[in-house]
This record gives structure tokens, sequence and C-alpha cells, in this order.
């Protein structure tokens, strides 16, 4: 083995037919010996010492990598092609270890642009998932406080946190891969979607407050608050919808997502808030009895 990279090191790799030889240049690019090699015995250097090599490159070809979990799938096969030099290494992936006998290698580790944005974008994606269970805990806890009913939170907060469910569905089932773009687009959808539902729970509460009765207040979401919601979700998808005509892939599937959490906000607070107000009135508070009056004709 030491006379082989040594030999290719210093002549190069030989042409076999229609294949050109690769010059000796291209192969220091790859593997290159810490001391200057022996020509007449390439598995020494000019010392006489046993030949050394600090680093060696392997290039892997990847195909379509912003494909995030695509990529993945061919990191794990690019580990699995290299334990033949993993089993060598004393290190692991994360860190070089210590040089020793049975141990040639100290570290093998994957670099290259491809492997940069992947690692950096999983750690994102890992922060903004997290990220999205810490923002709901603190927002439900903001709407126990301001509403002063543990029951409207949750009937308030539930058809958002749906929203979020059914994006996540929508990608997947458009064959979307799950990258930075699309995990913020559902942290997104959180801030952006619980604002209409607040608006569809307030109004309904205001109605009570003024006295109307169960029925009207929640008429009264959707003759009012409903056609206000409906013409700020609308400029909003336009706007969106705008996005979504960039032709860089990125940006056209952040503006389509980010348009589609708009609309199924609209429709988790329009509908599915107002069907939840009503199934958590108790029949008491449903029915007012109008006792007709009677008057005395007098003559």
């Amino acid at each position: 083995m030491a006379f082989f990279y040594g030999f290719l090191s210093l002549n190069g790799v030989p042409g076999v037919g229609p294949i050109p030889d690769i010059p000796a240049s291209i192969v220091q690019l790859y593997i290159m010996p810490v001391v200057d090699l022996d020509p007449e015995q390439p598995w020494l250097d000019i010392n006489g010492e046993d030949a050394a090599y600090d680093m060696m490159q392997i290039r892997f070809g990847m195909t379509q990598p912003e494909d995030f979990p695509g990529m993945q799938g061919g990191v794990a096969e690019v580990w699995r092609d290299l334990e033949v030099f993993t089993n060598l290494s004393s290190g692991t992936y994360e860190e070089p270890g210590e040089k020793e006998d049975d141990k040639p290698l100290t570290w093998v580790m994957l670099t290259g642009r491809p492997i940069t944005r992947f690692t950096a974008s999983t750690a994102m994606q890992d922060e903004m998932q997290s990220s999205l269970i810490l923002g709901s805990v603190f927002v439900l806890g903001s709407l126990t406080i301001g509403f002063r009913s543990p029951k409207q939170a949750v009937v308030t907060f539930v058809p958002i946190f749906l929203v979020v469910v059914w994006l996540y569905g929508l990608m997947y089932v458009s064959g979307a891969s799950l990258n930075i773009v699309t995990v913020t687009i559902a942290t997104i959808s959180l801030g952006v979607g619980i604002d209409y539902c607040i608006h569809v729970t307030e109004r309904y509460r205001e109605g009570r407050e003024n006295g109307e009765s169960h029925n009207d207040a929640l008429a009264a979401v959707g003759g009012a608050c409903g056609l206000a919601l409906l013409g700020s979700a609308t400029s909003d998808i336009a706007g969106f919808l705008v996005i979504a005509l960039s032709p860089m892939g990125l940006f056209a599937n952040f503006g389509i997502f980010s348009a589609a959490m708009i609309a199924l906000s609209l429709f988790a607070s329009l509908v599915l808030t107002t069907a939840a107000l009503g199934l958590i009135t108790s029949s008491s508070e449903e029915v007012t009895d109008h006792s007709p009056s009677s008057g005395t004709e007098e003559g």
C-alpha cells in the first residue's frame, strides 16, 4: 500500500486503453506526503524514513444536494463505503483520535460544500422544530392569561396547531423536501395564523359581554369579523403567490406553501374555531327563554 501511494504521488496514474494518463499534479490534489518521496524507493521519503501522509481526500459525486432528505441517505451510503477506512481510524466522525499502532488513521471525516450545507441545514431544522414546540407552550400560556379561560385558550390554539400538521402533510403529498425553508414556514404559521383565531375568539367574547346570545355572537363572527379576515387573507395569499413565480425552486416553494398556510389558517379560524366555541358552551348558555309579555286592554 505504501509503494502504491508513493508511486501514484510520483508518477501519476498510468492510462489504460482510451483512458488517458492522470498526471502526478492531479494525484497530489487528493494525497500528499509530508516529506518528499525517494524516486527510487517510493515507500520511503528522501530521508530514508517510512513515507507519511497527513491527509487523503476522496471525492464522491452527490446528485441533487439541495434535496436534504435524499442527502441524508446519500451520506449514510458514503459512510458505509468508507468503513474500510473508519475501521482503521482511532477517531470518530466528530473529532480526531490519537495515533495508535493498530490504527494508522486518526480521523475520517466528510467535507465539501454539499456536506457543510446539509450539516448546517439539519442543525437549523432541529433548532426550529424545538422552537416550534417551545413557541406553542408560550402561545398557549399567553392565551390562557389573556382570555382568563383555559378552555378558550385551547380552542384558539388547537386549530393553528392543526394547520402546522396540515402543512407537513401537504409537503409530503406534494413531494417537497423538508428543508430550512419549509421548516421556517411551519414555524411562521404559528405566529401568523394565531392572529386569525384570536380575532374570532375575541369577537365572540365581545358579543357575549355585550349581552348577545350564544348563537348571535357566533353569527356576528361570520358576519363582521369573518369578512375582515377574508380580505386580509386574500391580500396575503396574493402577495405570497407573487413569490411563487420565482425561477428559484426554494423561493417558489416558500411562496406556494406560505399562501397555503394563510388559506389553511383562514379555514381553521372561521370553521374550526367557531365550531369549537359552540361545543364548549354549555346547554344552559345556548338556550335563552323568552316569555311572551301580555298586556291589558283598558277601555
